[in-house]
């Protein structure tokens, strides 16, 4: 597998196909037990723990299906954090951060706790948190798994945008042919094989 900045990749196969096993191993939590797994010329598998955390945080913007905020902190605050633990400055981290949600469409709940926030609401503002650091890689896992159709339409047209207009990669896992569809390349895990699949033709089309 091999992705390039600006480019979008979809992951889809069965459950326990190993999907979100390649992600941990693409962000240096898991050692394949065969190959190398090389993110932006680092040999991911070779990290050291202490080395492999402030990598990830300088390298890595994380998306989860769920969005995984913290629910007493607002949509700001959350969208800061990563800067903070970066050692960013106060003013800077939450200038980004209001910044990314505007861009994002959520900055009228800047302030509110990401707990009461609708699913579509909470996976823009996961997607600002990601970008904050503005990583050159995107690993989304599973980022629609808990929305509605509308929402999901919504958060796939800004998920697929990032390549083009923040120059990332973007390497998104899901079940969802219609999500994978949006992406530049799709791939298929079977076997333990990733198999090129990208197709010119929508699902159900």
């Amino acid at each position: 597998m091999t992705a390039h900045a600006g480019e979008s990749v979809a992951v889809t196969g069965p459950s326990g196909s190993g999907k979100s096993t390649l992600l941990s191993c693409l962000a240096g939590l898991y050692r394949p037990r065969a190959g190398t797994v090389r993110v932006c010329g680092t040999d991911t598998g070779a990290l050291r723990p202490a080395k492999a955390a402030a990598w990830r945080l300088g390298t890595l913007g994380f998306i989860y299906q769920f969005g995984e905020l913290l629910p007493e902190l607002s949509a700001l605050e959350n969208t800061a954090l990563p800067l903070l633990i970066a050692g960013r400055g106060r003013r800077e981290a939450y200038g980004t951060a209001g910044r990314l949600l505007r861009e994002l469409g959520v900055g009228a709940v800047a302030d509110s706790p990401a707990g009461v926030l609708s699913g579509g609401e909470r996976q823009r503002v996961a997607v600002a948190r990601a970008l904050s650091t503005r990583p050159p890689v995107i690993l989304a896992d599973e980022p629609t798994g808990a929305l509605d159709e509308r929402a999901t339409d919504d958060v796939c047209a800004l998920l697929f945008a990032l390549p083009v207009q923040y120059g990332c990669t973007l390497v998104v896992v899901t079940h969802n042919p219609v999500v994978a569809f949006c992406a530049d390349r799709q791939l298929a895990l079977r076997d333990r094989r990733l198999h090129e699949t990208t197709d010119s033709t929508p699902a159900g089309a």
